[in-house]
């Protein structure tokens, strides 16, 4: 039997024949309107005149089909093709053979071969004869009375003398006038053309045409035909007239309505009748058309790619989709990315490609195989893409260079502008603001200057300038300032010169004012772009627009941009940053990453990844040296330039830095503190981070990330998926890539992905990095040889359930704070001083708070703020003095008796340094803080020095923890405040001062009344010679220059005698005339008045009781010293009581600065496993046998304040911890507890177990009975109630006459003994 293989029979279309090409057998080519099947090896030939000839006629081609393709009119020196259609005169001719035309017509070619068949005749009406016109065949023409027709082509040959050769008569003995025409009055027998038809008028008529006007008006002379062409759906057809419809000709046989009626599909000849039918097979007039058979043959068109051939319901066939359905994709390794991917058969080649067409809702399906990408791939929103299994649907990158760049700019980008016009919507708070040529887009920040825009308002009926105000307006004396005031506020709109804000605190709610606000002016450069000036996730442009791209993150300084470069190519360092302030920015390095070395999925909001093995990439890089920066140490001070948040934890050396330096808080690109007060003049600071900090690692190769260009409304999220790598990162949620969508902007993004079933295995990489506020919720997510398992930094949070961390250094690690977060700030008020509480007299109920206690040693005086400990024994105190310095000043010391000046409370002081201490332990006082505190916030203690208590002595306060605040409760103010001075006024000399000074004189300010000296006065003169004595009183005062003199009495209109340099103020003097004097007022020691801390000679600022009593820029004399008035500042609110978590061991100073935060880095672990962590990578690990490198518990919980790990893990020991109070060793049964507070309130009974024997006993009451009368085995008594019994014992024996005191003490001692207790 033959053998038959299906697989041979295939052809290769390959489009039309070209020239100069090589074809191989069975390709198919077009070639004119026929096609052809190559037979054999070759290249064609120079020109395709000698298609024919050399290739086709060598056998080199054979037809495979023919065709008919129309050349319109024939033209001269043209190759013409067979089976070429073209019209000369009114005859359509085929080319039989190929040939070149001449200059003229000819259906012989110039070897006498007949190359033109005739196609098809017609006629065409030409009017009157005329000698100097071409007639060709069909031509008509009237000739006289008589209508003629030509046979032949040819020129000046009058019908009448040439009817043998070239003419034949058409119609007899009529008066043709021509085409019919609306417009022209037509006679008896004048004939006209209407259609293809000739009509006689049979009476005289106008605007009747034949087909209405009928018979009775016109007379059918002869039916005609006129050529139309191909027919036009848009044409309206006259009776007659013919055209061409596929391969057919059709003549109208209906002039009335014969608009878009195909003639194709008039199977009832209503409007057409079939004038030339072509052959059954020229039905297919297109490549790929099919026919099929119904009452005759009918074209069925190619259909579309990815089609198949079905049969419709009627019974005939049909094209259809095959195998797809709606939005979903098919990746396949045997696919292309030139198919629609809408199914298998159809499918992509690559996942990136179908991220590029596919829009959500939608799936991509990626089957099993390998797919090395171009990386990154963006995930469109609402895509998903799924694999067959994590097992065998595998992406890997690319070879070579990924479409991720980094580029460095020569100076960071800038953006200040000018408002040249606003307008304001007080019905909404819209404003819009503008600013000229700008970069600004949507979801973009601005910083609006405090009082730079100026209105106009009528609010409360003011005109003119006192209807004028600047906007946002600061708080100033304790009135609320603006929303916007300081704060960084969203573009939600823009136009090539202005920008659109919302100044209201929420868009749309109701604003009080709705009067019109008019623009008046702005202040220069009242507008800058805050935060961040690089739009992230937005399509930006280089300086000349050749290129376009969208930026994906920055560093803080944002002189280093990474991009995804979008049109016009990679970038360079030929190309220039557009900045928004013009000037454009030179870019001084471009480095593109390898695909290796690229991010491989960018989620999008509402995206999906499931069953995908993602390998291959690679880059990352543990934390070492961060920066390399010049600076200055002053105190906790650091000064220099290019400090940024992320030194936070870092270990600062250089020249005379204290070892063990470690940078605590970034405040400023130019200032940071650190941890150790020390003195370090200008030199290099070398800022090195530890190997667990992710934040100063080199991150590349991540496998999954955030997109920046759309905000996350609903997670996406990670199904059974594995990463696989050496040095890779499996995934990080970093919110700063979406620091453009704030949560009140118009656009707020959660900044989240979730993880389910997503198995980390990196060789020295990382698993997951949550960062910058970013948020993940991690369940059955697991960790393999990974440097870092989790790690949580900048104020990012990890919820994880049921997850594990197995080898790898690194177990979990959470550092930091979201540092855009702006701090609660407040300080810490006052001090502690603990009492022996055995020692208080006086009053039952002890001291009370708000009162004042002294020491009656040291005549320290402190103001009792709260009262803690289990014997009230601690009083939490604000220091008004250290006390006179005739006693030293040293505050509060130990063992003195202390004196409450309300309560008669006395008691004393522990005979310990921490009498008198700052605070610690679980309650913290704090002043100065303006907006509510909230439970779970983390203070942070800001490294200085001030008074620490004991002996006035000065403490750092440096503490490297944070402290979770558990309970808050406030006080309302109480009028304490701050007065601003200026010191050693009226040539007094400024000094220390204590607190408590009540003798505070008032010499009132009264510049209103001033005069000036007629004469000079010298220094022994009592009387002064003054322009006018108005407002100038016997008893009150006068300053001249410095010298404070007192009136006593006025013997003139014009003249005073005062008491020079009165109370100390100045010298006497001369002065010159013309001299000011002014009026001081009379003195008064206002009631209330004190001073309520100490304060030194250089303070500008002095505490005090009850700021309401300061007035501004009057003069007060302190002891000896008087100071003006410039400031006051009453306390806008009262105290605070924070309770903490846990205790803090570390004292604070008095008015020591801290920082809450709630946006703080955190990890929750519920069901976490730890498998020898420590261990290393695979190298180290040495899996399944021994490590080569010990496993190290303390790298399990890594945390950096306010960091904080909340877990409950078990590890490769058997040990079950929860957090780091409680443990159970399951191996051993061991438990520990270490808590400073252990509620057992629901606790009925209690069982130690037994000791050598079965000796336990349950307790189950600790008793306070000091008669130990119920001899109880299941009571304990406590230590109270032992020493009652014990001392009432005493009392008792010896009260016996035959028994002694050493006896008694004896027998007690023993009975002491006996009852458990230790002498």
């Amino acid at each position: 039997m033959a053998e038959f293989r299906i697989g041979r029979l295939k052809f290769n279309w390959r489009a039309l024949w070209l020239a100069n090409t090589a074809y191989v057998i069975d390709d198919i080519v077009k070639f004119g309107a026929n096609t052809y099947v190559c037979m054999e090896n070759h290249t064609s030939s120079a020109n395709e005149t000698l298609f024919y000839t050399t290739d086709f006629g060598s056998g080199k081609w054979t037809l495979h089909t023919e065709g008919l393709a129309n050349r319109g009119n024939w033209t001269t020196n043209t190759f013409y093709k067979q089976n070429d259609i073209v019209k000369y005169g009114n005859t359509q001719y085929r080319v039989i053979i190929g040939y070149t035309s001449g200059n003229a017509f000819n259906t012989y070619n110039s070897n006498n071969d007949l190359v033109l068949e005739e196609y098809l005749q017609s006629f065409n009406f030409e009017n009157t004869w005329s000698s100097g016109t071409e007639y060709q065949v069909g031509d008509v023409v009237t000739y006289g009375g008589y209508s003629y027709v030509a046979k032949t082509l040819h020129t000046n040959k009058p019908p009448a003398t040439h009817t043998a050769n070239d003419w034949d008569i058409l119609t007899t003995g009529f008066n043709v006038i021509g085409e019919w025409n609306s417009g022209t009055n037509y006679l008896q027998g004048d004939v006209v053309l209407f259609g293809g038809s000739s009509y006689v008028a049979v009476v005289n008529n106008n605007n009747n045409s034949p087909s209405a006007g009928g018979a009775s008006v016109w007379k059918l002379v002869v039916d005609g035909v006129s050529w139309k062409g191909n027919w036009d759906y848009a044409t309206t057809y006259k009776k007659g007239e013919a055209v061409k419809r596929l391969s057919n000709s059709y003549i109208s046989v209906n002039g009335t309505g014969n608009l878009n009626q195909d003639p194709a599909t008039d199977a009832n000849g209503t409007y057409w009748n079939v004038l030339v039918e072509g052959a059954a097979n020229n039905v297919m007039t297109n490549q790929g058309d099919l026919v099929y058979y119904t009452s005759g043959a009918t074209r069925l068109p190619a259909g579309t790619d990815g089609q198949v051939l079905s049969i419709s319901p009627g019974g005939v066939p049909q094209w259809e989709k095959n195998s797809t359905t709606h939005a979903v994709y098919y990746v396949t390794e045997e696919g292309s990315d030139s198919y629609d991917g809408s199914n298998i058969t159809k499918a992509f080649a690559s996942v990136k490609h179908a991220c590029g067409i596919a829009t959500g809702p939608a799936t991509i399906y990626v089957k099993a195989g390998q797919y090395r990408e171009q990386l990154p791939i963006i995930v469109p929103s609402e895509v998903s893409i799924v694999g067959d299994n994590l097992r065998t649907s595998r992406i890997l990158p690319d070879t070579g260079d990924s479409h991720y760049q980094e580029i460095t700019l020569a100076t960071p980008p800038s953006s200040t502008h000018t408002v040249s016009n606003a307008t304001y919507n007080p019905a909404n708070g819209d404003m819009v603001l503008t600013i000229g040529s700008h970069l600004f887009q949507v979801d973009d920040s601005i910083n609006i200057a405090d009082e730079s825009i100026t209105f106009s308002c009528n609010f409360g009926g003011a005109t003119g300038a006192a209807a004028e105000k600047s906007y946002p307006r600061p708080m100033v004396g304790g009135e609320s300032p603006d929303y916007v005031t300081g704060k960084n506020v969203k573009v939600i709109a823009t136009t090539a010169s202005t920008i659109t804000v919302n100044v209201n605190k929420k868009r749309g709610e109701p604003i009080s004012n709705s009067n019109v606000h008019t623009f008046v002016s702005a202040t220069a450069n009242g507008i800058t772009k805050s935060e961040f000036v690089v739009s992230l996730g937005k399509t930006l442009t280089n300086h000349d627009g050749t290129k376009t791209c969208m930026a994906v993150k920055t560093n803080y300084h944002e002189d280093i941009i990474h991009i995804l470069p979008l049109t016009g190519g990679l970038w360079t360092t030929s190309d220039q940053w557009k900045n928004t302030d013009g000037g454009d920015i030179p870019i001084t390095s471009v480095v593109t990453r390898p695909n290796t070395e690229s991010n491989m999925f960018l989620m999008s909001d509402k995206t999906m990844l499931k069953d995908l093995l993602m390998e291959g990439l690679t880059g990352f890089v543990p934390a070492s040296q961060a920066a390399q920066l010049t600076g200055e140490i002053n105190g906790s001070l650091v000064t220099g330039t290019g400090f940024f948040p992320d030194l936070v934890g870092t270990t600062v050396t250089g020249t005379n830095v204290t070892v063990g330096t470690k940078v605590n808080n970034f405040i400023s690109k130019t200032e940071i503190e650190v941890d150790t007060v020390q003195t370090v003049a200008s030199t290099q600071l070398t800022f090195t981070a530890t190997p667990d900090d992710p934040n100063n690692a080199t991150i590349k190769g991540v496998y999954v990330a955030l997109n920046p260009a759309t905000p996350i409304i609903k997670s996406p999220y990670v199904s059974n998926c594995s990463c696989k790598s050496t040095g890779g990162v499996g995934a990080i949620v970093d919110g700063g890539v979406h620091r453009q969508f704030a949560e009140d902007g118009i656009n707020p993004s959660n900044k989240s992905i979730v993880m389910d079933s997503f198995t980390q295995i990196h060789d020295g990489g990382m698993g997951f990095w949550i960062t910058d506020g970013g948020t993940s919720e991690l369940v059955s997510s697991f960790t393999y040889y990974c440097h870092i398992s989790y790690a949580s930094t900048r104020g990012g949070r990890i919820r994880s359930l049921a997850g594990n961390s197995s080898w790898g250094n690194y177990g979990i690690v959470s550092s930091g704070y979201k540092s855009s977060e702006k701090a609660q700030q407040g300080t810490i008020e006052g001090l502690i001083i603990e009492h022996d509480e055995t020692t208080r007299t006086g009053n039952v109920n002890g001291f009370s708070i708000n009162e004042r206690v002294r020491g009656q040693t040291s005549q320290a005086l402190g103001y009792v703020n709260s009262i803690q400990g289990t014997k009230k024994q601690e009083l939490y105190y604000s220091l008004i003095t250290a006390g006179p310095v005739s006693v030293g000043g040293t505050g509060f010391i130990a063992g003195e008796t202390i004196e409450g000046l309300s309560s008669g409370c006395t008691a004393d002081l522990i005979a310990s340094n921490s009498s008198n201490r700052g605070q610690d332990g679980r309650t913290l006082i704090v002043a100065g803080l303006t907006t509510s505190v909230i439970e779970n916030g983390s203070i942070q203690f800001v490294t200085g020095s001030g008074n620490g208590g004991h002996n006035n002595q000065n403490i750092t306060g440096a503490d490297p923890f944070t402290f979770v605040i558990s309970g808050v409760s406030r006080v309302g103010a109480d009028g304490r405040g701050s007065i601003t001075i200026n010191r050693g006024q009226w040539s007094t000399t400024g000094a220390a001062h204590t607190g408590g000074i009540t003798n505070i004189i008032h010499y009132p300010n009264q510049t209103s009344f001033s005069a000036t000296l007629l004469t000079p006065l010298y220094a022994a003169e009592t009387t002064i010679n003054v322009s006018t004595i108005t407002g100038f009183n016997p008893g009150e005062f006068v300053l001249i220059g410095n010298e404070l003199c007192k009136i006593s009495s006025f013997p003139t209109s014009n003249s005073i005698i005062v008491t020079r340099a009165s109370q100390g103020a100045g010298i006497a003097g001369d002065y010159n005339t013309g001299d000011t004097v002014v009026s001081i007022g009379a003195s008064t020691v206002p009631a209330g008045i004190e001073s309520f801390k100490d304060f030194a000679a250089a303070d500008i600022q002095m505490r005090v009781t009850d700021a309401s009593i300061f007035i501004q820029n009057d003069y007060y004399k302190i002891e000896d010293e008087f100071v003006k008035c410039v400031g006051v500042s009453p306390d806008p609110e009262g105290l605070t009581t924070l309770t903490l978590v846990e205790d803090k061991a570390a004292q604070c100073y008095d008015e020591q600065s801290i920082n809450i935060r709630y946006l703080f880095s955190q990890a929750r672990l519920t069901g976490h496993d730890f498998l020898q962590v420590g261990t290393g990578g695979t190298t180290t690990t040495n899996w399944p046998d021994v490590p080569t490198q010990a496993a190290a518990q303390s790298q399990e919980i890594n945390e950096s304040y306010p960091g904080r790990v909340f877990y409950v893990s078990t590890d490769h020991e058997g040990n079950f911890r929860v957090g780091r109070y409680f443990r159970v060793n399951q191996a051993t049964g061991s438990a520990t507890l270490n808590a400073n507070d252990f509620d057992l309130s629901g606790l009925t009974n209690l069982q130690l177990g037994s000791i050598g024997a079965q000796l336990g006993a349950s307790i189950n009451e600790f008793s306070t009975d000091g008669t130990l009368s119920q001899n109880s085995p299941n009571k304990c008594p406590t230590q109270s109630a032992v020493k009652t019994y014990v001392d009432t014992n005493i009392t008792n024996l010896t009260n016996d006459t035959n028994v002694g005191i050493a006896s008694a003490q004896r027998d007690a001692l023993n009975q002491a003994f006996f009852i458990g207790l230790s002498a």
